[in-house]
């Protein structure tokens, strides 16, 4: 003999929509809690991407680090956001970007090769872009190449709006 319970319609129905309720919160806690590894590398003495788009809470990890190593230019990215700088020859150096904005990197060691990158978390349009724009004035023997980068980051960044 068969033991279950029987439920009449009303209750199947509530725990039905009850299953599917807890299935759906389950699989946007899952989908909405994933950060994103992007990796970045190096050609030659050129990063690659030289700009990459990434999303609030994803990390980037700096590969093909032989003989370059990476820190964030001061004054090129959002105001607040912490500063970092790896070891040379530092494989799989890694920073989480939480905070929306354009962020000017450099490879000290290769700079004078035009070895800058730029990394837009967020909203497509940094609100600092203006600010950027002062402090790449303000810079001294690196601004010329700094300005190439900020100038092919907001190419690309036309070009996201645009699509």
């Amino acid at each position: 003999m068969n033991r279950r319970l029987a439920l009449d319609k009303p209750r199947q129905h509530e725990l039905l929509v009850l299953r599917l309720a807890l299935a759906l919160t389950a699989l946007i806690c899952v989908s909405s809690g994933r950060a994103e590894d992007h990796v970045i590398g190096t050609r030659g003495s050129q990063w690659n991407p030289i700009v990459a788009f990434i999303d609030a809470g994803d990390s980037v990890v700096f590969t093909g680090m032989a003989s370059h190593e990476t820190e964030l230019v001061a004054g090129l990215h959002p105001e607040g956001a912490p500063a970092w700088g790896s070891e040379l020859d530092e494989e799989g150096f890694r920073v989480t970007f939480d905070q929306p904005g354009a962020y000017i990197y450099k490879c000290h060691v290769h700079l004078n090769a035009g070895m800058v990158g730029a990394i837009v978390v967020g909203a497509i349009e940094p609100a600092h872009l203006s600010a950027i724009d002062a402090a790449v004035a303000m810079l001294g023997e690196e601004r010329r190449i700094v300005q190439r980068i900020v100038a092919r980051m907001k190419r690309e960044i036309d070009r996201r709006a645009r699509n």
